[in-house]
């Protein structure tokens, strides 16, 4: 801590308090500069904004061994690390303290508008009111009074330059009011399952000491936002190009503008450019400190940041240390990778005499749907299990049979891969290598099924093969009806033996 206080002795005879008058003006000095962080984007409160620094006794970060992350690396007072697909949490430090989330409250006043408003039709004119409600030193577009302005144009100015008076303008164009679209904030918070620490009371993330969440809750909310692509094309532009504006009575319009962004970490021209950075919002006021939520993908993995009251290098390092530090902990792989490193083997039958590996053929994979994204994503200990139970969670169906000749390429059965997250997808067996068949081998049924479907003569071709079994059978039958035939004869003609006649004594 930049501040220490002492306590002053306490008198038993005397005023008590010329002692503690120290302690009580240090206490309330560090409740001022120390308070929970707030919401909005510039600093228009009268508290001054003081850096966070590291503690003296922090453990030296190592960039060369971004495995390694303990909180007091981190400037920021709240921070937390999750994988996208699934939610987990990689890394956390105060993630459930209450905050003020600044501008980054944006973020679920654009994915409300994004699900609400018709896109392609709607479109917004600006309040005075929208504009009188942001303090004087805070971010605009600017917008004026009047000035009518598409939707999905409004939605992307907000988040690029963090205009407070664009994020009024949806509000009330949603809801009517800044309040009504505040309870539809907050019900969208609890539907999307954030904590009873979150509670929203504008759309722009002006400080009110009521308006707070908390980096856990936050990474929730940003999840489900970078769902939408909508959302996640916008947050990954550090400048917005808005169209020209016209305006009711035709006088408050604007023409063609640049609108430029304060997202340091997505432009290259800088010391805090990181390459994976895909989004998403800043956001800064003296009660908040620098805040900012990311998102950075690389190798098919998207990882979503929070950082709540750093400082104003170490909004983008503590992110950076963040991103890099999840990269190390979780892994991508796809189904045709895992099924590589343990590749189906069949035994192919007819094979020729001269196969040296004597019809043993290995399958290679190829998805059938090369569109669709099966990417498996989780640490080494899930990944090893996936691989150790990797016939459990496919199955295979075989299409023809395992007998040469087979060429190169030729499918041999289909792989069905079952997934949890993105269900099912299917693969084709093909065989890596092809397997002549043994000459003299007798034809399969399948070899004599297209040769006779080839064949125009309707009736069997003549072949003394197939007169021999017939031929056999007769003779056979001949050789059985004449032995009979002579047997019989043979008995026909043994001489009759007279009966004894009976003789009687006198």
């Amino acid at each position: 801590m930049p501040y220490s206080c002492g306590m002053g002795k306490m008198s038993m005879g005397g005023n008590p308090l010329p002692h503690r008058l120290p302690a009580l003006l240090c206490a309330l000095l560090m409740a001022l500069l120390f308070a929970p962080a707030a919401s909005g984007e510039d600093n228009a409160e009268q508290n001054v904004f003081v850096a966070p620094t590291l503690p003296p006794d922090a453990i030296p970060y190592d960039a060369n061994h971004p495995d390694v992350l303990e909180g007091d690396m981190l400037y920021a007072q709240s921070a937390i690390l999750i994988e996208a697909s699934t939610g987990e949490v990689l890394f956390e430090k105060n993630a459930d303290e209450i905050m003020y989330p600044a501008s980054t409250t944006k973020i679920l006043t654009a994915y409300i508008a994004l699900q609400m408003a018709d896109l392609e039709n709607d479109v917004v004119t600006i309040s005075q009111n929208a504009i009188d409600l942001v303090p004087e030193t805070y971010t605009t577009i600017p917008l004026s009074a009047g000035e009518q302005v598409p939707m999905l144009d409004l939605i992307s100015a907000t988040l690029v330059r963090s205009g407070n008076e664009g994020a009024n303008a949806i509000a009330e164009y949603l809801s009517g009011s800044i309040e009504n679209f505040a309870d539809l904030m907050n019900q969208t918070a609890q539907m999307l399952g954030c904590s009873e620490d979150t509670h929203f009371v504008n759309p722009s993330g002006v400080h009110d000491d009521n308006h707070y969440t908390t980096a856990r809750d936050m990474s929730i909310i940003a999840r489900e936002a970078m769902r939408n692509e909508q959302f996640a094309s916008i947050v990954r532009q550090n400048t917005y190009e808005m169209p020209a504006t016209d305006s009711v009575d035709g006088s408050s319009g604007h023409p063609r503008r640049t609108l430029v962004g304060g997202t340091y970490i997505l432009e290259e021209e800088n010391d805090y450019y990181y390459p994976y950075a895909v989004g998403v919002k800043t956001g800064f006021t003296n009660r908040a400190g620098r805040c900012f939520v990311g998102a950075a993908t690389k190798g098919g993995i998207t990882l979503i940041s929070v950082v709540f009251y750093s400082s104003n290098s170490g909004v983008w390092t503590d992110t950076r240390k963040l991103m890099e530090y999840g990269f190390t902990q979780i892994q991508s792989i796809s189904p045709e990778s895992l099924y590589a490193e343990d590749p189906r083997v069949i035994e192919v039958t007819g094979f020729s005499l001269d196969d040296e590996l004597h019809g043993e053929l290995t399958l290679g994979i190829r998805a059938v749907d090369e569109t669709k994204d099966m990417t498996i994503i989780g640490n080494a200990e899930t990944l090893d299990l996936l691989r150790e139970n990797f016939n459990q969670i496919s199955s295979v169906q075989w299409t023809r049979e395992f007998r040469a000749p087979i060429n190169v390429g030729d499918v041999m059965g289909i792989l069905t891969y079952y997934s949890e997250n993105s269900g099912t997808a299917e693969y084709e067996l093909v065989a890596t290598r092809s397997i002549a068949a043994r000459e003299d081998a007798p034809p399969t049924l399948e070899q004599i099924e297209a040769y006779t479907a080839a064949d125009e003569n309707p009736w069997p071709r003549f072949s003394w093969d197939l007169l021999v079994p017939p031929a056999a059978l007769l003779l056979a039958l001949i050789l059985l009806i004449r032995f009979l035939f002579r047997h019989r004869r043979r008995r026909m003609r043994a001489p009759k033996i007279k009966p004894v006649k009976k003789r009687y004594l006198r």
